[in-house]
Order: structure tokens, then sequence, then C-alpha cells
């Protein structure tokens, strides 16, 4: 016997139904949002942002610094904070940019302050990518984990039936092969 048989034998094929059932549901709104989101992207169709520059100031360092950036912040809206920088060697923008964010360029020793603020389009697709707050990026790790349990529940739910075995092996085949082809066009 090898070892998904014994696994199999091991969970009863109404647990894993179980299992498979609840956090299907549960991940459901999570999963079709991300399918949404990714394949509106895919499409072209990325959101809009509204930038509107807040303001062009001359400084006298070389970099901008987290310091300098606090200092303006404050004087532009006293109550907005932030969970990080996002920068580059004449660029920042506060994170997360799923709501209203600000961007700094430099050029020379000007600095252009943007203000960002995304359409829902735009703010769905950048919690897609990881760009919302903390307390979303997490919870995208959790449905990361709670995918792989659907998928595998899925899978040996399909290998406790003789009748589905063929074909679940079949599909599973070309879809490994699909992706190993999508491999070698890398």
């Amino acid at each position: 016997m090898n070892k998904i048989t014994i696994i199999i034998f091991a969970m009863n094929r109404k647990i894993l139904v179980k299992i498979h059932l609840y956090f299907s549901a549960f991940f459901l709104p999570f999963l079709l949002l991300m399918a949404i989101t990714g394949t509106s992207y895919l499409l072209s169709y990325k959101g809009e942002v509204t930038k509107t520059m807040l303001k062009t100031i001359t400084i006298d360092q070389d970099d901008m610094t987290e310091e300098f950036i606090k200092s303006e912040l404050a004087k532009i809206d006293a109550s907005y904070s932030y969970e990080y920088l996002k920068t580059k060697s004449d660029f920042a923008m506060t994170r997360p940019t799923t709501r209203q964010s600000y961007e700094f360029e430099k050029n020379g020793n000007q600095v252009s302050i943007y203000e960002v603020r995304p359409n829902f389009l735009r703010s769905i697709i950048e919690i897609h990518k990881g760009h919302g707050p903390g307390l979303l990026k997490k919870l995208e790790t959790v449905l990361g984990f709670g995918l792989i349990i659907i998928l595998i529940t899925g899978m040996l739910i399909a290998f406790t039936r003789k009748d589905h075995t063929r074909i679940t092996v079949v599909m599973m085949s070309l879809g490994f092969f699909s992706l190993l082809g999508l491999f070698y066009l890398l």
C-alpha cells in the first residue's frame, strides 16, 4: 500500500468531505475575489488612481529620509498614518496603497509630493498583490494554506472513489505537464 492509500484509510471519507466543504465555503468569497482581480489585471483592467500634486519643495539633503517624509506628511495631514515606505533612489511611496497614499518623487534637489487615491478595482487588485494592510496580508497567508487544504482534501476525496481515481490521475497529469510546458517557455 502506498502512503496516499494509508492516509485515505486513516481519514474517514465523511471527515474529508466536511473539511473540504467547510474550508471551501469559508474561503469562497476570498478565492472568488482573487480570481476576479487576477483575471481583471491580466485583461488589462487594473483600476485607476487619482494622482494629485500637492506641492514641490526644494531640499538641501541628497536623500529623502523617512524623517523628512514623516515631517512633510505631518504638514499635509497630521492624522495620516502608514505601515511602511517603499523606496527607490529618487522615489518613495507610503503603503498600504489600498487607500489614500502619498508618493514622493525627487528630481535634483526638488521633491514633488502627490496624493494618490485608488478606485475600488485598484484597491482590491492592490490587496491581491499583497500591498494591503498587514492584517490582510496575514489573512492572505491563511487563505493560501486554506487553498492547499481544499485542494488536497478534494484530491483525497476523489481517490476514495474508484470510479473517480482514473480521471483524477489523468487530469492531474495533464495539469502537471501543462505547467511543465509553461516552465519550459520561460
